[in-house]
């Protein structure tokens, strides 16, 4: 009888101790539009996880990068049989301004019904024309260029899967001397993170037919392995930081067979304050066979080689590499304590690219950031490279 009563008590005290240290309840408070699933979903934590306290601050970082809420507060509270996760929120307007390729403009939702889904959408009316003021900058002109409609899901359906899709109808596209009347996309894939380290898959689909040259008309299929690693969301929090990804594509269609792979690795660094450092180098390589236009290494983009024209390189293989400096700055012009309370962002930007068959250029530019009341990140920038003076305009 005495062996079984210490038994007995081994036993209840060794249960205590396991369920002590597990999270036995999640609860959500403030969440008006957004459902309490959604908020439970996205910070990770399962009924039954062990307590963590580093899982619990990845939680609250998590939840307040989703864009979803301005502020999260996390308490726990010790229960019979363990510990009570309260999760409480403060939801923010979830409305943005949403800027898609080819100067596509519209809004997206963040929150959609309080579902967590980010959906996105815009429109091509505008274009820029070979019209210029004071002789360098470009006219707009109206029109209509089609349409792009996209979805993302972070951790869609409790799986931990980030989900996203977007069909892009555009008509009357750019492309250097020649024009792209149609490019139609379809888009879905799928992306799961692994500590510091995130694989994705998608499946592309994607047609197109041009006006001078209409034998180049074509449609492809193409199938995206992907493998990312760091943390390119919070890189400014740390002195140095080292991030970057890598995609495998495989393409097949009516005339078209190849294997590209391109990978990006970028090392960011604070020099004094909040002045800091930035190093952007692009590699791509192709494989085997030849991609179609809109595929191939043109350099274009936020990554253009600037003072060039975007579409001159196109070598098979490439390395493409950009440095950054710039000291961001408040509205009186002091050096910012924090990035999130920079207003104004002087920068120096020196580009230089070099590929197959003795491909090669530099360039060197400035340009000033202003961080907009509404969000809208607006910078003016001046490129001197194989082109002469060149003056962009970027929006982020």
């Amino acid at each position: 009888m005495k062996r079984i009563l210490i038994v007995t008590v081994f036993l209840f005290f060794a249960l205590a101790v396991l369920g002590a240290g597990k999270i036995v309840e999640i609860r959500v408070e403030g969440a008006q539009k957004t459902q309490s699933s959604v908020v439970a979903n996205l910070s990770g934590i399962k009924i039954g996880d062990e307590y963590d306290i580093q899982k619990i601050y990845l939680a609250k970082r998590t939840l307040q990068e989703s864009g979803l809420f301005s502020d999260v507060y996390m308490q726990i509270r010790e229960v019979e049989g363990g510990y009570r996760l309260i999760i409480t929120v403060e939801e923010e307007n979830t409305i943005y301004p949403f800027f898609g390729s080819y100067l596509a403009l519209g809004v997206g939702d963040r929150n959609l019904l309080g579902s967590g889904v980010n959906l996105y959408g815009g429109i091509r009316f505008v274009r820029l024309s070979n019209k210029k003021i004071l002789g360098f900058l470009p006219v707009p002109q109206l029109f209509w260029g089609g349409f792009t409609l996209g979805a993302r899901y972070p951790k869609a359906f409790g799986t931990g899967v980030d989900l996203n899709s977007e069909v892009t109808l555009f008509k009357e596209v750019p492309w250097q001397t020649d024009i792209l009347l149609t490019l139609n996309r379809f888009r879905l894939g799928g992306s799961h993170s692994i500590g510091d380290y995130g694989v994705g898959l998608s499946y592309t689909y994607e047609n197109a037919t041009f006006d001078a040259s209409p034998a180049n008309d074509y449609g492809v299929s193409i199938l995206t392995a992907g493998l990312s690693f760091g943390d390119p969301v919070n890189y400014r929090q740390e002195r140095a930081n080292l991030f970057g990804q890598t995609a495998l594509n495989y393409g097949f269609g009516k005339g078209y067979s190849y294997l590209q792979q391109t990978a990006q690795i970028n090392f960011w660094y604070r020099i004094i304050g909040r002045i800091y450092a930035s190093s952007t180098t692009r590699v791509g390589i192709t494989y085997s066979g030849f991609a179609p236009v809109t595929k191939q290494f043109y350099l274009g983009g936020s990554q253009d080689l600037k003072g060039w024209n975007s579409y001159s390189f196109n070598p098979r293989h490439f390395v493409f590499q950009a440095i950054e400096a710039g000291v961001p700055l408040t509205e009186g012009f002091g050096i910012a304590p924090s990035d999130e309370l920079s207003t104004y962002i002087p920068k120096l930007y020196v580009m230089g690219v070099a590929g197959f068959e003795k491909t090669f250029g530099l360039a060197i530019g400035i340009g000033l950031e202003w961080r907009t009341p509404l969000g809208i990140a607006i910078e003016p920038q001046l490129f001197f490279g194989g082109d002469g003076f060149k003056f962009y305009f970027e929006l982020r």
